[in-house]
């Protein structure tokens, strides 16, 4: 097959978006050579010097080419499968190109105050697009597919999921050697919880703050992450709870250190209100970190009896299950059913079941 990625966000996102490109397109270059693939960038990088063979650019007309130019070039390659990997596709259809989209999460409906007018329209207008002329439909979990659903106000056979992976360097165990030189690097705490998310509102940091203060577990808690809307929200609430010496904020930490901070965490917290997927309880695991995480939206449908939840509403809930979870008492119990739980997240799994959807569609 003759396989097409839309890979503005593999060239040009670090984290997030970017993290699940890169895995699925370097998992099929690596595994499955027998196919050819080409990705479709508007632009590449300025730290690339050479512009790779396989990748189509149109740096003239990029504000507009992945909607509108860009079907000429799809045709021209005489593609099979385009698969657009983050909720957008041509806004014309190529003549035999089958059209694949992900589609990682809603939140920007679920919840639209967290963004602004400007890109609750754009999102839309890329979304609902997509969702019509795609010929298939991938959603990161059940419930996105849910959402999907909503939105269409109907069951659509269109729609499969298929979860994600992390990146492979989440399931490198480290060294007592590197653990203590990150330590050391970062000034972490002997023991400590772990949160790693952007600071965003949606995030929940708040609460996680107030049941902290209101738990009275000394223990540190670290939070990792780059600033958003809610960074400065959150110094100020560390203030007024007198936790400024008890949660430690660390920006701009590189993807590399971060199987590092989960492994040398004595666990892992992720209070967010609402994920299409949820990155970090998977990077926990594959690190073999024990997580305590929201029981809303996908996070039992990614972690299953693996982790311990918590209602993130509730203060009063996420302080009594801080406790037990530092406790430790529940620990071993999770440590052990991590194992059982990551083989369905394993790149292989994910890759075979992407090839045999594009498949399908020929």
């Amino acid at each position: 097959m003759r396989i097409g990625f839309d890979a503005k966000r593999y060239y040009h996102n670090r984290t997030g978006l970017g993290n699940y490109a890169r895995s699925l397109v370097d998992g099929f270059i690596e595994h499955h050579p027998e196919h050819d693939y080409i990705l479709f960038t508007p632009k590449l990088p300025k730290s690339l010097r050479t512009k790779p063979s396989n990748t189509v650019t149109r740096r003239k007309l990029s504000p507009f080419w992945r909607q509108f130019g860009i079907t000429s070039d799809i045709d021209r390659n005489k593609l099979d499968i385009y698969h657009g990997l983050s909720a957008e596709l041509p806004g014309i259809k190529p003549q035999k190109s089958k059209l694949v989209v992900t589609i990682h999460d809603l939140i920007f409906m679920k919840y639209p105050s967290y963004y602004s007018t400007i890109d609750r329209l754009i999102y839309s207008r890329k979304t609902s697009g997509a969702l019509s002329s795609a010929d298939a439909i991938v959603a990161t979990s059940q419930q996105t597919k849910r959402d999907i659903e909503a939105i269409l106000g109907k069951e659509d056979n269109r729609i499969q999921v298929i979860y994600q992976d992390c990146a492979p360097l989440f399931y490198h165990i480290w060294g007592v050697e590197e653990l203590g030189m990150l330590s050391d690097r970062y000034r972490l705490p002997a023991k400590f919880l772990l949160m790693v998310s952007k600071f965003e509102k949606r995030k929940n940091h708040s609460n996680l703050l107030r049941a902290l203060a209101a738990s009275g577990i000394d223990i540190p808690l670290v939070c990792v992450g780059n600033k958003g809307d809610a960074f400065d929200d959150v110094v100020k609430l560390r203030a007024d709870l007198g936790l400024t010496s008890q949660v430690q904020l660390i920006e701009g930490v590189p993807s590399h250190d971060l199987p590092g901070f989960y492994q040398a965490s004595s666990g892992s917290v992720f209070p967010s209100e609402y994920e299409g997927f949820g990155i970090p309880v998977l990077e926990s695991m594959a690190s073999h970190t024990p997580v305590l995480t929201s029981k809303d939206s996908c996070m039992q449908e990614i972690c299953g009896p693996a982790a311990m939840y918590f209602d993130p509403h509730s203060v009063e809930d996420m302080v009594e299950k801080l406790k037990v979870f530092v406790e430790g008492s529940t620990y071993s119990e999770l440590f052990e059913k991590i194992h059982d739980r990551l083989p369905q997240f394993s790149t292989r799994h994910i890759l075979e079941q992407h090839l045999t959807l594009y498949k399908s569609l020929l």
